[in-house]
């Protein structure tokens, strides 16, 4: 019997699956890829890095160092001012403070001593100046009177010390506590008190042994100390010393001239060996800048040159390394004529400030 023919067959195999089963087929899956990723993650580096070495161990001959790769840390970028290669969690030494270099930067303050007689008021008021951005206080530690401030062991000081008296050392730890530049004020030759009380130190009236006042005593004429007497040079000198060892750290001086007044050519300084005026000047100068760091106040009309009495030269001759300029009252056209004089001659200054009031600017020499 003939077989009929039905043509070609096709078979279909059907699988029915729950929402169970294929969930679950799903999340297998899903699982799969996550393993296969992180297998992925895990073995790059070391694929990569042994690909490197063996390409600069074959190629190139540089087995001995052959680079690695890093992964770049998002989660703690380094700083541009880190120095690159440093680690970022390595902490970055810190610049100390300055507090003598640049003169140029930072504001001065002129205390008044009456408010430093206390430990504990010393630091309040180092505190405040701290706080208003001063950089350099000036404390006077011996002013025009001749009165001395704080505990002098100089026997030429023993009549001038004042009953206002301040702890030197603890005034000058308070200020360098508040990152301040603590500033002896020291009057040098008007000083009435010590020239009264040894009279080997004191300018003469006319070869005598009398003292040269420089005014009438019945209108209040005073002594000054003679410029030319080693003694009173070794008491200006030793007024800086104990300063430095209380922990001063510059000197404010004023009144480095010969006395004033029209009645000063019958003043008498003794034996001076040749040496003039201005060289006189100039040698105390160099001596005690030796010591420390000083400046040293003119007013604007001996600054610029016009009344050369008062220091026996002009400014650029005394060697002056810090000059500071007293101006009174506000800048007019005349007296900004006089400052510019002033700031030419003292061009061989390393600094140059001008006080105005209780104001002080200070610009580096030309």
């Amino acid at each position: 019997m003939a077989k009929k023919n039905l043509g070609k067959v096709k078979r279909y195999r059907r699988s029915f699956y729950s929402g169970r089963q294929r969930a679950s087929r799903i999340a297998g899956g899903v699982l799969a890829l996550v393993a296969l990723f992180a297998v992925g993650w895990l073995a790059g580096p070391a694929v990569i890095n042994f690909g490197t070495s063996t390409w600069y161990s074959i190629v190139r001959g540089d087995s001995d160092n052959p680079p690695t790769s890093q992964p770049e840390s998002a989660s703690v970028p380094q700083s541009a001012s880190e120095p690159e290669g440093q680690p970022a969690s390595e902490p970055q030494p810190t610049e100390a403070p300055q507090t003598g270099g640049d003169m140029t930067r930072g504001s001065w303050a002129f205390v008044d001593v009456a408010s430093l007689t206390g430990a504990d008021a010393a630091t309040q008021v180092a505190q405040q100046l701290a706080g208003e951005g001063v950089t350099y206080a000036v404390v006077p530690l011996k002013d025009s009177t001749g009165s001395v401030y704080y505990a002098s062991a100089l026997p030429a000081a023993a009549s001038s010390l004042s009953t206002t008296q301040i702890d030197g050392a603890a005034v000058a730890a308070a200020f360098k506590e508040q990152g301040i530049v603590p500033v002896a004020g020291v009057c040098a030759f008007q000083d009435p008190l010590a020239a009264s009380a040894n009279r080997e130190m004191a300018v003469k009236y006319q070869g005598t042994d009398y003292l040269w006042l420089d005014a009438a005593q019945d209108k209040g004429g005073k002594a000054w100390l003679n410029p030319y007497s080693s003694a009173a040079l070794d008491y200006i000198g030793g007024i800086i010393d104990e300063a430095k060892a209380m922990g001063f750290e510059q000197i404010w001086l004023t009144a480095v001239q010969l006395p004033t007044t029209a009645g000063r050519d019958k003043a008498s300084y003794g034996d001076t060996a040749g040496v003039t005026e201005a060289q006189c000047l100039a040698n105390a100068l160099a001596a005690w800048q030796e010591k420390a760091t000083c400046w040293v106040e003119y007013p604007l009309n001996v600054a610029s040159g016009q009344e050369t009495r008062l220091t026996g030269g002009t400014i650029d001759a005394l060697g002056i390394e810090n000059l500071a300029i007293e101006v009174s009252g506000e800048l007019t056209e005349e007296t900004q004529t006089q400052l510019d004089a002033a700031k030419a001659a003292a061009s061989g200054c390393d600094y140059v400030g001008v006080r105005t009031g209780d104001v002080f600017a200070v610009e580096a020499g030309q």
